[in-house]
């Protein structure tokens, strides 16, 4: 038994030794392939923009109304508020949809006057608010909408958006000129250097944005009283709607025959 475990012991010794010398080898660690050389490139970034014409009109209107408590100022809104949005609807404009944008009621304080302050500040009433959405296909009838909401008791007007139901298509467009642009300052390049370009190493979108054509209403709101002094519809003039893409594009480098 002795001899046995003696017998096999006698082999386990040369065989970590030989793992031992395979380690730590000079020879061994020479073998090993050395890092590529870092291959030469030109990179460019181009930007290009498409502008389309909007297909889509959204108006932001609101409603404040105030109330000596809060259950008061809310009633009061909300009846306002639904009047104004049954008008809005009357107008039956094409692809119209409404959503209501946000809501708020919070206290009114009594004005402190001269130096006197109260250990607490007294309320006086409640205000509330609440802001609506409208969206419509056609572009050139949405003065309506903010009409009819300004006629059936709407007290603010946000503002007017101007965008595309589906961008994908400028998107595009403008991220194929862009890709061209890029190239183009590469190329450029190149010629300066004296070299050309070789093949794509890598390219990136850096970014690409549809952006509405927005008309705010100075100071996000409008009075309702030189709103209804008007005899004419509300005139709006769309514009543009801006989609712009970057381009980042990288070419490796091919030096001119000597």
């Amino acid at each position: 038994m002795t001899t046995a475990r003696f017998f096999r012991s006698s082999f386990a010794m040369p065989t970590l030794a030989l793992a031992t010398v395979l380690c730590f080898s000079p020879f061994v660690r020479a073998q090993q392939p050395a890092a590529p050389a870092p291959i030469p490139t030109i990179s460019a970034t181009g930007s290009a923009s498409e502008s389309r014409a909007p297909d889509q009109a959204e108006v932001t209107f609101g409603v404040q109304a105030t109330g000596k408590t809060s259950e008061e100022a809310q009633d009061t809104l909300n009846k306002q508020m639904d009047r104004v949005i049954a008008a809005v609807k009357e107008t039956k404009l094409p692809g119209l949809v409404t959503q209501t944008q946000g809501l708020s009621l919070y206290p009114e304080y009594e004005q402190e006057r001269g130096n006197a302050r109260s250990s607490a500040p007294k309320i006086i009433g409640y205000r509330a608010s609440n802001s609506v959405l409208a969206r419509t296909s056609a572009v050139a009838k949405v003065g309506k909408v903010i009409d009819a909401a300004v006629a059936a008791g709407a007290n603010q007007i946000m503002g007017i958006s101007f965008t595309l139901k589906n961008d994908g298509d400028a998107k595009r467009e403008a991220i194929r000129k862009a890709t061209t642009d890029a190239k183009a300052k590469a190329q450029a390049m190149a010629d300066a250097l004296g070299v050309s370009l070789g093949r794509v190493m890598q390219a990136t979108t850096g970014g690409v944005q549809a952006r509405p054509y927005r008309y705010n209403m100075p100071q996000g709101m409008m009075a309702r009283s030189v709103m209804e002094k008007m005899d004419s519809p509300t005139p709006v003039e769309a514009g543009d709607v801006d989609v712009s893409a970057d381009v980042t594009v990288e070419f490796t480098i091919v030096e001119a025959p000597k």
